[in-house]
């Protein structure tokens, strides 16, 4: 049966979506749920409705209901601020507001002409029907036997001879035979650019001296190579000539702030596409350069402040480009694929996992490369097939042929955490704590110490552990949770009784002295900052509602929140008052016994890798630029940066994250081990 919905059609038998000649196979509960809109459209359908009668023997949340929702809404591409299909009112629900109608297929038209004419032959009809449903039956089996089973993928690997080095970005030329890619030793502060003859196995200097140059691609006739380097807040792309031995370099673009992903049309020549951040407040969008012409056109945009289309890729017949989009402040990575002449959405993908790299396979099929997994998607149909599982070390893909691919595969290191002194002018190592012992599959995730008292989350074979002991008595350990869910640890309080975590996105408190967990916020929602009041009895967090900021205090005890601030998307507590920051960081100081609000002179970093505190009477924060990880440190009465301290590191040394030890004026530091990476080719079958 085929129900019309608006311009869309949907095929209730194969459960799609078709519009313009273009289908999509909705999922199964994508598919229910937009049913039972369907058949209730006449009036609005509650939460508490669907609840009831879709996942009846299922404990389901509202925002797992809500994002099943969103996603009927991008099958149909419908706007929820200005709905043409899907409207929803708060205390009503949902309900379809497009015209609903039913399509008679062109066998139930038959069918009642039949029964119209022929009543004799009744029976004879439902031993055909019948008939038909059984052949229906096996079909349907030998279609599942052919997805799931004859689909599977075998897979081969081996090493490609390079130079033992840290490599970050590379490219395959047009047949193959050569390979660039970037290098970086452990003892260099910046890259070098090689190119390899995979024929005659030769490695050669093309590029000896970039700051950070993360994206690279061969024109089509392998005449040049095209590459971005980002100087700490200027970004460039460039040209090699490949001609001669020369190599000469020369700039193409100049205007960005940062560059990322750089690719081309194998059937466009002169013109070179890459994301790019024209400023540090923009939006990473996809740029596409006329080399020739020396046009630049925007080609994505994005709804809102702090989307970022980072990775794009054009099929190999020109006409699709799949785009990689990430979310600060949220883990949800989606991957979007837009037909190129009408700008219409044709696939999309949502995960809350780590996407790193996203390829054409074919005119059919992306590569998908997360922190788990490479999947190759077909995206007309939404079928995925596994390359492979439980990803080791994989960072960067580039397609070489439909069967072969290369990939950046980083080894293993032992990072160390650095107990570091405060103030900054005292910035000396106190203690260091190995990470990752190379006989033990065991590592630890978070380290929050707190005078003699050590909090840490240690990961041993999927599982995350919160562990509570004291340095006095180390062997002495004391396992709070375990879980398979993300942990990750935000802070705890002197007295051992609470420890703040994000537990499955959720921000929540521990009480450790009953093992009882309460949950401040829902998966969904938007928290910028949280931490532990002075007196320990009240979480102050931040959220974003409604295109707001809001802060809270949650009292622990009396189980009760209160809105305190409006606009501000930090906050640290100190004697008599509050620091706080809004969207940008700018930071202001807020005098609790005369309620005044004073601005401060300088701005913490919004990145989500970075950390700030307010320690001793001085703002301490961590900023970088992916060259140099910088910490600053300004004393809360300074009005014009007259006591502004910093210390500055290489960003692929020390990283800006960081943990506050205020009882013994500490800050816990990573520092990365020598990283080298290697070059893999994998061939599918």
């Amino acid at each position: 049966m085929l129900i019309q919905l608006g311009e869309y059609y949907l095929d209730t038998d194969e459960m799609s979506l078709r519009v313009n000649e273009q289908s999509v196979v909705l999922e199964p509960k994508v598919f229910a749920v937009l049913m039972y809109f369907i058949e209730h459209h006449e009036r609005y359908i509650s939460m508490d409705e669907l609840h009831e009668n879709l996942w009846k023997d299922r404990c389901v949340s509202d925002a797992a209901v809500r994002r099943i929702i969103s996603k009927i809404r991008i099958v149909l591409n419908d706007n929820h601020k200005d709905p043409k299909y899907l409207q929803s009112l708060s205390k009503r629900g949902y309900k379809l507001i497009c015209p609903v109608s039913t399509i008679p297929s062109p066998i139930e038209e038959k069918q009642k002409s039949i029964e119209k004419t022929e009543h004799k032959n009744v029976k004879k009809a439902k031993v055909y029907f019948y008939l038909i449903a059984i052949a229906i039956l096996f079909l349907s089996l030998a279609y599942l036997l052919f997805k799931y089973n004859v689909d599977e993928v075998s897979v081969t690997a081996r090493v490609v001879n390079t130079v033992v080095s840290d490599k970050k970005a590379f490219a395959a030329s047009s047949e193959g035979r050569y390979i660039a890619f970037t290098s970086k030793l452990s003892h260099e502060k910046n890259y070098h650019i090689y190119l390899k003859d995979q024929k005659t196995e030769t490695i050669e200097v093309l590029v000896d001296n970039t700051t950070l140059p993360t994206g690279l691609v061969f024109s089509n006739d392998g005449e040049r190579l095209y590459f971005s380097d980002n100087l700490g807040g200027i970004a460039l792309l460039k040209q090699v000539d490949l001609t001669n031995k020369a190599h000469g370099i020369g700039t193409l673009v100049a205007d960005f702030y940062f560059i990322t992903d750089v690719f081309i049309d194998k059937n466009e020549n002169d013109v070179i596409y890459f994301s790019g951040q024209k400023d540090q407040q923009s939006a990473l969008l996809i740029y596409k350069f006329n080399s020739e012409k020396g046009l630049l056109e925007e080609i994505t945009s994005v709804p809102q402040k702090g989307f970022h289309d980072s990775r794009a890729d054009i099929s190999p017949d020109s006409g699709k480009l799949v785009v990689l989009r990430i979310y600060l402040g949220s883990k949800r990575n989606s991957i979007r694929v837009h037909d190129l002449k009408t700008g219409r959405t044709l696939f999309h993908h949502d995960q809350n996992t780590t996407i790193y790299d996203v390829h054409w396979l074919d005119d059919e099929h992306i590569i998908l490369l997360d922190d788990k997994k490479l999947a190759k998607i077909n995206v007309k149909t939404g079928h995925s097939n596994i390359i492979i599982d439980k990803n080791k070390g994989l960072i960067a893909l580039e397609r070489v042929t439909p069967n072969t691919l290369l990939a950046i595969r980083d080894n293993d290191i032992i990072n160390t955490l650095i107990e570091k002194k405060l103030p900054l002018s005292d910035f000396k190592n106190v203690e260091m704590i190995q990470k990752k012992q190379p006989e033990q599959d065991s590592s630890i995730i978070a380290y929050q110490p707190l005078g003699n008292k050590i909090w840490t989350v240690i990961n041993e074979g999927g599982v995350s552990s919160l562990i509570f002991y004291e340095k006095s008595k180390v062997t002495k350990k004391a396992t709070l949770m375990s879980t398979e869910n993300p942990l990750e640890l935000l802070g705890a309080s002197l007295s051992g009784q609470y420890v703040l975590l994000k537990l499955q996105d959720r921000i929540t408190i521990l009480n450790t002295f009953d093992n009882s967990l309460t949950y401040l916020s829902k998966a969904d929602e938007l928290i910028g900052d949280v931490t532990l009041s002075l007196n320990e009895k009240s979480i102050l967090y931040t959220r974003k509602s409604n295109g707001e900021w809001q802060v809270f205090e949650y009292v622990i005890e009396e189980k009760t929140k209160n809105l305190i601030f409006k606009g501000y998307r930090f906050i640290r507590q100190f004697e008599g008052g509050y620091v706080l920051g809004d969207n940008t960081g700018r930071l202001s100081r807020f005098d609790a016994n005369e309620e005044t609000m004073t601005p401060m002179p300088v701005s913490i970093s919004t990145e989500t890798n970075t950390n700030w505190a307010v320690i001793n009477g001085k703002v301490l924060w961590s900023n970088h630029n992916l060259i140099n990880t910088t910490f600053y440190e300004i004393d809360l009465n300074d009005v014009d940066t007259s006591n502004l301290k910093s210390k500055t590191f290489d960003f692929s040394v020390i990283r800006p994250s960081f943990y506050v030890d205020k009882v013994n004026g500490l800050i816990i530091v990573e520092s990365l081990g020598s990283r080298t990476s290697e070059i893999i080719s994998i061939d599918i079958q």
